[in-house]
């Protein structure tokens, strides 16, 4: 019987997790299907993946090959058809959308290609943001965020920056530094690197490789091999199964 992340604590969670050695993420025959008023769509088709603690997994494939489906199933931002995909011994499928966001929350890190800053709000409240939702007493909140900017390397000058006056190699960083505030069990990373030039693209993925050496959990989702290469193992996604590649 799974149990429900609202039924513990962060540190009943932390304390879990590690005692039983579980995965970081778990699926199984993983399916998802789309259904239309004209047609049925199979996006995943039976997948099955583990990812442990202190991986750094790049998964690989072109556009429409189910990569963004899979990640939102790990991210739980949705549920599969059929299957199982389990977040740190969590069920996904049943848990509630207020379990969901919880988990999502307190145990899962999100950077994004498209960065999603508040562009009116300076940097150092960006990266406090999650916080806000988690009741962390302000100060607290200030003390996390300073702390993730310094981890994420962002110049300490830029932290009253807005979000619009910063680079796209900043405005990443910024993102990442996000990603750490609630020291997330996971960091999942949809094409980190897809709106960046190369010399910027390069920082950003030894940032990752430090965090992942420090022992972060890293799943990178990319199209691009030279990106895929710089994680410790590959994983193709082709038309909506997974192959290990190294």
């Amino acid at each position: 019987m799974v149990t429900s992340p609202t039924q513990l604590s962060s540190d009943a969670f932390e304390s879990t997790h590690q005692m039983a050695n579980t995965p970081v993420i778990l699926v199984k025959d993983l399916q998802k299907t789309y259904d239309s008023q004209y047609a049925e769509t199979q996006a995943l088709k039976g997948m099955s993946l583990t990812v442990n603690e202190g991986d750094f997994v790049a998964i690989i494939g072109p556009s429409g090959s189910g990569k963004s489906t899979l990640m939102n199933i790990l991210g739980c931002l949705d549920v599969p058809t059929g299957g199982l995909c389990e977040i740190a011994g969590y069920d996904t499928a049943q848990l509630s959308s207020v379990e969901l966001a919880r988990l999502r929350r307190e145990h899962i890190g999100f950077v994004f290609q498209s960065f999603y800053l508040q562009t009116r709000m300076n940097v150092l409240h960006n990266v406090m943001m999650p916080m806000m939702y988690s009741q962390v007493p302000k100060a607290e909140r200030v003390r996390r965020g300073q702390e993730a900017l310094r981890k994420a390397e962002v110049d300490e000058e830029l932290w009253t920056h807005k979000a619009n006056q910063l680079s796209g190699g900043q405005m990443q960083r910024v993102a990442i530094a996000r990603s750490l505030v609630n020291e997330p069990h996971l960091i999942l990373a949809d094409e980190p690197t897809g709106n960046l030039d190369t010399q910027t693209s390069e920082r950003i993925l030894s940032l990752f490789q430090q965090l992942n050496n420090e022992g972060r959990t890293i799943v990178l989702i990319t199209h691009e091999p030279e990106i895929a290469n710089k994680a410790k193992r590959v994983i193709r996604i082709q038309d909506g199964l997974l192959s290990e590649v190294r």
